[in-house]
């Protein structure tokens, strides 16, 4: 993580805001979240460099109501600002019992699990909504309009690591298609359709089409109802109206987050264990997650193993 922070703070960027993004990038990779992890710091290094991400953004904060916390990220990156909510929101969510929070003028998210996953460690029930730049189409339309839009839950359990759901919208993320075009490989023809609407196999072509929505029409509506709850109440842009978090080209993103947070009686959590033993009662059944927490133990015991252009990028940047 050290060489990643460095890589950060050799652009310019304080030795605070740094390690926070390097603790995201690493974690990513530790849970083999691939898209989300490493291979970001080239377009993000880049993003600082052409001055298309505000490194010394002053986070702020305003309520909106007594319920509604709205933070304003000021155009750097989403980490540091979602840190910021964490300090400010968990005080207050135990105070009230609940608490809404509103990010705009974000940045990439990351693994949204890892957000509320920190909030649930805590005791607080966390559901987590972001949009992201349009890659997909409204149903029935060529053209995208909504991002992959991601949706995160996590809730605390009586014992051992809270319970955690993590979904991209899109039938996979897009930074699955991203990285089989690092790696030169196919993707499935029913992840995503080329800019004339026609299933493709090419992870290029498929990044200049657009991804095909989880679950159908389902899935698009809920991809809209993202970004109502994300844009359309902080403020911040649409997915179609947000440029891209690869490239140094246009504006800002000024995409947002929204958290829901809700701290629950000790015999609620209880309570939730009722419906987690009736699910692993059956037999070749599991929770989700539970991937993510056995990489988490393999990295903890044989190391992190990361692809070596992006090593060779980030010694090179620190």
């Amino acid at each position: 993580m050290q060489r990643v922070r460095d890589a950060f703070q050799s652009h310019g960027m304080s030795t605070h805001n740094a390690e926070i993004i390097a603790h995201y990038l690493v974690l990513a990779e530790t849970d083999g979240q691939l898209g989300h992890g490493l291979s970001r710091v080239k377009s993000y290094l880049a993003q600082i460099k052409s001055g298309k991400v505000n490194i010394r953004a002053s986070i702020s904060s305003e309520f909106q109501g007594k319920g509604w916390l709205a933070l304003d990220a000021d155009y750097g990156f989403s980490f540091p600002a979602l840190d910021h909510a964490y300090l400010q929101a968990m005080p207050l969510v135990r105070e009230n019992g609940s608490l809404l929070v509103t990010i705009n003028k974000s940045h990439h998210a990351g693994v949204l699990a890892h957000h509320v996953e920190r909030y649930a460690e805590q005791g607080v029930v966390a559901l987590m909504f972001s949009n992201t730049p349009a890659a997909m189409a409204p149903w029935g339309g060529s053209t995208p309009i909504f991002g992959t839009n991601p949706i995160a839950f996590s809730c605390p359990r009586d014992t051992g690591s809270p319970f955690v759901i993590d979904l991209s919208l899109a039938k996979v993320a897009r930074g699955k298609v991203m990285r089989a075009k690092t790696e030169g490989k196919k993707i499935p023809d029913d992840w995503a359709v080329d800019p004339d609407g026609i299933a493709t196999t090419d992870p290029e072509q498929a990044l200049k089409g657009a991804m095909l929505p989880m679950g159908g029409a389902k899935g698009a509506a809920l991809a809209l109802m993202v970004e109502l709850i994300t844009a359309g109440l902080a403020g911040a842009h649409y997915g179609f109206q947000a440029s891209s978090f690869l490239d140094t080209k246009s504006s800002e993103p000024n995409v947002a987050q929204t958290l829901i947070l809700i701290a629950p009686p000790a015999e609620r959590i209880a309570h939730f264990e009722t419906l987690f033993s009736a699910i692993l009662a059956q037999p070749d059944t599991r929770l989700p997650g539970i991937n993510r927490l056995k990489k988490r133990a393999d990295v903890a015991k044989n190391g992190l193993k990361i692809l070596l252009d992006d090593y060779t990028y980030i010694l090179s940047q620190a």
